[in-house]
């Protein structure tokens, strides 16, 4: 299948790091967006991504329209808009009435999507679009992360997935290919360490103090700047997700919350857990926000080696987890997610094979 152009629909922070990724390798992007703001600003954006990566802004490969239907007939749409189904549903019913030509040409559609099952956003398709739809799951930040997670579907075809995996690798990313189920592989890793963090945050422990010891542990960088930088919106519906999912093991965070409600959502707001002088995704570090207030005592007994026992141990467990439930067909999947996509470091020989003390 030739690509000529890649279809890209929300021009939000993931999707100009995905349009960013494909320029990368000189491939055109058509985005899409309902949004004037989103759009007005979108080449600024995307300039000032590919700025960090060297590379300068092409305006001859990028197309930019607020038309749904500029992208009928295009080879490959991918799909970041927010993670709710009825928002998802509702653009997927408009893509397939829009245009025949768009089923015809065997447009496949991939969704971005972090934590909703490829069953629960494939109900409003038809069996003949069901068979061209996949998840294809970007990490943050996109330029850093080597790997895609391609989700399939139970009406996914082979052939679907095949050209998934090829498009991966001609953006240079390895493909891991998963089974469906809500969180998928790494989002279920990734949930575990982050609602790990708040809970022993909310039990007292610094925030700083975790961050040090994650990032000393081995990790490029705390639970809490993820959380910053992924958006503490999209990290709280994510948990929602989840909970719902895995109800005996996913708490909720009043703290986290508390700073969506005012909308401190983290780096794209300037402030979240910290406070950062750039809304640029993944650059510069930042200061704690000392409006967070926590209401216990610092606990100042629990030792580090306990505080790492509790972020990684809970993520191996959620990563086992995912074999025995058959997300994942080997442990080292897992274990080169973990590497690839949440930064897990690799002298450690990937999630499933950390050992710990006692």
């Amino acid at each position: 299948m030739e690509v000529d152009c890649v279809g890209i629909i929300g021009i939000g922070m993931m999707g100009v790091a995905i349009a960013a990724a494909h320029l990368r390798v000189g491939l055109p992007v058509l985005l899409y967006d309902n949004s004037e703001e989103s759009l007005s600003d979108a080449a600024g954006r995307i300039t000032d991504e590919l700025r960090l990566q060297g590379l300068l802004y092409d305006s001859k490969l990028v197309v930019i329209t607020d038309r749904l239907n500029d992208l009928c007939g295009l080879r490959i749409i991918i799909e970041t808009i927010p993670e709710k189904v009825r928002i998802k549903h509702r653009l997927y019913r408009n893509l397939q009435q829009l245009s025949q030509t768009v089923t015809d040409s065997k447009t496949l559609l991939f969704s971005n999507t972090s934590t909703i099952s490829i069953a629960a956003l494939s109900e409003p398709f038809s069996e003949d679009w069901r068979s061209y739809f996949c998840g294809f799951h970007f990490f943050h930040p996109v330029r850093e992360r080597s790997i895609v997670e391609i989700i399939a579907g139970q009406g996914t075809s082979e052939e679907t997935i095949k050209f998934a995996k090829i498009h991966a690798e001609r953006l240079e990313k390895r493909a891991i290919v998963v089974n469906d189920g809500t969180g998928f592989l790494v989002n279920r890793i990734l949930n575990a360490y982050l609602m790990s963090a708040l809970n022993l945050f909310e039990s007292g422990v610094l925030m700083e103090r975790i961050e040090r010891v994650a990032v000393e542990f081995g990790m490029k960088m705390g639970p809490f700047r993820i959380m910053d930088e992924i958006g503490l919106d999209v990290v709280l519906h994510a948990g929602w997700v989840l909970s719902k999912a895995f109800p005996e093991r996913t708490l909720g965070s009043d703290i986290l919350v508390k700073l969506v409600e005012r909308r401190d959502l983290g780096r794209k707001t300037g402030r979240g857990f910290m406070i950062y002088d750039s809304q640029t995704q993944w650059y510069g570090e930042g200061i704690p926000n000392p409006e967070i207030i926590v209401t216990k005592k610092n606990n100042n007994a629990i030792t580090d080696e306990q505080i790492i026992k509790i972020l990684f141990g809970n993520m191996r467990d959620e990563a086992l987890r995912c074999f025995e439930d058959g997300v994942i067909n080997n442990l080292a999947d897992a274990d080169t997610a973990s590497i690839q996509a949440l930064g897990f470091p690799e002298s450690k020989g990937g999630i499933t094979q950390l050992k710990l003390k006692d």
